[in-house]
């Protein structure tokens, strides 16, 4: 009983790929008009003919990197970031209270680096996440914050890669 099954498995397939060859295919060339020339010098470079234009398919879009940061640390935490986002201008926004265990959306960027700061809120045991690049958190302050660079790592995504800022 199993050799007639295998037997016609065997068969089934057999046939079809036998019909699947038979169909037509689809010619994918495209077609140009003939250039005719009585001589080669008759040929100037502003007398070729002209192509038929391609029209695109679809308008090629940027890779978007999802920026998100995630407090594990034991108290909130007073965050801000700076980013180049999807339209190509800078955005610098904070502060945003981090509650201990909360992962937030900070933005959307096609760049792959980002800067950030981050401060907890005790005043006797004070921490700062800060590093050497100085921008203001707004355009009304006055003094500036040192905000750490951070490069996200690229991913095998075409279309967009997550990344995140832990904070501990």
């Amino acid at each position: 009983m199993k050799t007639l099954a295998v037997y016609a498995l065997v068969l089934g397939t057999g046939v079809m790929s036998l019909l699947s060859l038979s169909e037509s295919k689809e010619d994918h060339t495209a077609e140009f008009p003939s250039l005719e020339l009585s001589s080669l010098l008759e040929l100037n470079s502003n007398e070729l003919p002209s192509l038929p234009s391609a029209t695109p398919h679809s308008e090629v879009r940027k890779k978007e990197y999802h920026i998100y940061f995630e407090n594990r640390a034991e108290e909130p935490l007073e965050v801000a970031i700076r980013y180049k986002d999807y339209n190509g201008d800078w955005q610098t926004e904070g502060f945003v209270t981090l509650k201990s265990g909360e992962k937030r959306h900070m933005g959307v960027s096609d760049q792959k680096t980002y800067f950030y700061y981050a401060e907890n809120q005790h005043k006797w045991k004070k921490r700062k996440w800060a590093g050497k690049y100085s921008f203001p958190v707004n355009e009304a302050a006055s003094n500036k914050l040192r905000f750490v660079k951070q490069d996200i790592w690229e991913c095998y995504d075409t279309k967009m890669c997550n990344t995140f800022a832990v904070f501990r």
